[in-house]
């Protein structure tokens, strides 16, 4: 939450978000007269909107009154006495939860972002462009082209090595009036040299340029590293984009944090926002690193005190007007344990502790951590999100605000819970289905705020704790819940083609480089000519090898085997040449696994020796799992980039020859969503 300077009060705000969101979020100025300029220049209609949305706020009933306007809701709130009331400063959990957003759950896995991130798709509902509508924000993982199995977490998950491949951009769906979203690449621009994301952990939005546009700041925690890796901060431009500003904008652009939590409030009280990310690497001699802002976007970073946390909000727990840090430890951890609140000396510096009951025996895991009035009570309570050793089981906890630093714990609320004899080999599990965003609305128009669940998994994305009144809550299944918001899993996803297809292009790597040598030493290339394949409608980009999918032919299916699969003869363009191969994805149900792989027919790959010669069906094609002794040579081929890259893209082709085919792939698509 953001806290507001008087002066900042006493001048109208040109930060729409500030306006609109803060409101100041909450309580009344002591000068009334004061409340009455900083609304001055707001409509009539704009103060009936904001008093109808969020009538826990004072200020917007107040002025609804002064007004003399009738919004359809009782302004007798505001007899609370002025005097009482205290500015305070704006939060993340303010924007996160801004009443006045029209609220609907998002598709879990839209397409490209399915195609682009490995997991995590974490993302935040805001009106990110300014036109009225609801739009979509995503962040996650990279796929690598160097993970193993059989690693515990995501710092060895590819092995003893960082890993390595294609980093993606967030992903920006913006609203239509139609109700659907048009994905919009387009509109991030990141010129770093290695841009993109390793393992996006952490969307902190808010106004940071102070310009009237949401900004974003991703706090990345790296992939296949226990050390950390640099962050994303994109900033809103005059010409409707965002461009990766760390460069320009950050005090220490290049700056490796292990940050596994995050999150945005005006920490200082001077009116803009800052950030303050958590630090696991505990050779630095601080817990928490804040990013104070001067006001135009650029932040500057110092040590701020704080707690070992896992997970990170800004709240202000104590009502004296200054946000505080509220952190979910590791607590199976012993240099981790700390759960409770770190109160904020008022200048932005994190010192003072309060402990909060802690739940380590079974849910000892919090990856998540925010807070609202759940009791209608004026302060804030806390919720935190609970998992158990390496994610498995998914619960949450719920602690009461009574006021004076004084909190009460109203215990767990189961929502997956494994079997007692479940032992997992790594966080990867059957069992993982923790819930990583919170968000707070009054969805059965009750009167008190319920609880929304946001997580990667079918059985707990999209749940809700509907609050009942003195602490205790109905769960709803997502099932269940999906009677009380816009369901907008299946939102229609409109994508610029003409855009795509110039996206579409061949890259040079190292591994295309590899390949031509190969192709260079043979007298001719065998290839059946481009005009005997169908063109995909958008050609599917491999990111790691840099080559392309162009279309398809000889379409093979077998639905009865007891491995079903479907195979195709692929047109691939790999550096500057059209080559071909075959294509084979089958599910093995016993794995609930979808094996993509490749064949070495003579013929294929121009013509290169590859290792092997295929058989029916998928017998003898080759996955990036089964290399055996043929890796390094398929390495120096270039070959071994491709089958990578098909290791995460085979959807794109079974998607495509549904798309322009008569051959439905329903019985494999079906498989990679259960």
């Amino acid at each position: 939450m953001l806290f507001l300077s008087f002066q900042s009060v006493t001048k109208p705000s040109k930060n729409k978000h500030l306006r609109n969101v803060i409101a100041l979020c909450v309580l009344l100025t002591p000068i009334h007269s004061l409340a009455n300029d900083h609304f001055s220049s707001w409509s009539d209609k704009t103060i009936c909107r904001l008093a109808q949305t969020q009538l826990d706020n004072t200020e917007y009933q107040a002025e609804a009154t002064n007004r003399g306007l009738s919004c359809g809701a009782s302004n007798t709130a505001v007899s609370i006495a002025l005097s009482q009331k205290i500015i305070k400063a704006l939060a993340g959990i303010d924007i996160e939860n801004n009443q006045a957003i029209a609220f609907f759950k998002p598709p879990l896995a839209p397409k490209p972002t399915k195609q682009l991130y490995w997991f995590g798709r974490k993302w935040r509902v805001d009106d990110y462009n300014n036109d009225g509508i609801t739009d979509v924000l995503y962040i996650g993982t990279m796929n690598p082209n160097n993970s193993v199995s059989g690693g515990e977490d995501t710092g060895d998950i590819c092995g003893t090595k960082a890993c390595s491949g294609f980093q993606p951009l967030p992903s920006l769906y913006l609203g239509r009036q139609d109700g659907n979203l048009t994905y919009s690449p387009q509109l991030l621009i990141d010129e770093r040299s290695e841009g993109g994301m390793s393992l996006g952990g952490q969307l902190l939005i808010a106004d940071f340029n102070n310009d009237e546009t949401l900004d974003f700041y991703v706090a990345d925690s790296g992939l296949g590293t226990h050390i950390g890796y640099r962050d994303s901060y994109f900033l809103s431009q005059p010409n409707g984009t965002w461009t990766e500003s760390s460069s320009t904008h950050l005090s220490h652009s290049d700056f490796q944090v292990f940050d596994h939590g995050g999150a945005t409030g005006d920490i200082d009280n001077d009116g803009d926002m800052d950030i303050v990310i958590t630090e696991l690497n505990f050779g630095r001699g601080t817990a928490l690193w804040c990013l104070l802002n001067d006001g135009t976007g650029y932040l500057k970073k110092r040590k701020c005190g704080g707690a070992f946390a896992f997970g990170l909000e800004l709240a202000d727990l104590d009502g004296d007007g200054d946000l505080d840090a509220l952190v979910g430890a590791h607590e199976f951890e012993r240099s981790q344990e700390f759960t409770g609140v770190v109160w904020n000396n008022g200048k932005g510096y994190f010192s003072q502790k309060t402990a909060l009951p802690q739940h380590k025996k079974k849910w000892g895991t919090i990856p998540e951590v925010s807070a609202s009035d759940l009791d209608n009570d004026g302060d804030l309570d806390i919720v935190y999100s609970r998992a158990g050793k390496l994610y498995v089981g998914t619960a949450i906890q719920i602690i009461e605000n009574l006021g004076n630093k004084k909190f009460k714990d109203h215990g767990i609320f189961p929502l997956v819970e494994a079997p007692s004899d479940f032992k997992p080999i790594g966080e990867g599990n059957e069992w993982n289905d923790f819930i990583e965003n919170i968000i707070f609305r009054d969805f059965d128009q009750d009167g008190d705020i319920d609880i929304y669940l946001a997580s990667g998994s079918l059985k707990t994305n999209g749940s809700i704790l509907l609050n009942k009144g003195s602490f205790a809550f109905d769960i709803l299944s997502p099932e269940e819940a999906s009677q009380y918001f816009e369901d907008g899993s299946q939102k229609h996803i409109q994508i610029d083609l003409d855009y795509m297809k110039k996206q579409a292009v061949t890259k040079a790597t190292a591994h295309s480089n590899n390949f031509s040598k190969a192709l260079s030493k043979l007298p001719s290339i065998q290839f059946e000519g481009i005009d005997a394949f169908k063109a995909f409608e958008i050609p599917i980009s491999l990111t790691n090898s840099g080559a392309l999918i162009m279309g398809f032919k000889n379409v093979e299916v077998d639905r009865k085997h007891h491995n079903p699969w479907l195979k195709a003869r692929v047109h691939l363009r790999y550096g500057d040449q059209d080559i071909s191969t075959n294509l084979c994805v089958q599910y093995y149900p016993e794995y609930n696994f979808l094996a993509p792989r490749v064949s070495f027919i003579r013929g294929d790959w121009g013509g290169v020796d590859g290792y092997g010669y295929s058989s029916d069906g998928c017998s003898g094609y080759v996955g990036n799992w089964e290399y055996g002794n043929n890796e390094s040579r398929l390495e120096s081929l270039g070959i071994k980039a491709i089958i990578d890259d098909v290791r995460f893209n085979y959807n794109q082709f079974l998607e495509g020859i549904s798309a322009q085919s008569n051959m439905s792939v329903k019985f494999l698509l079906d498989q990679e969503d259960n």
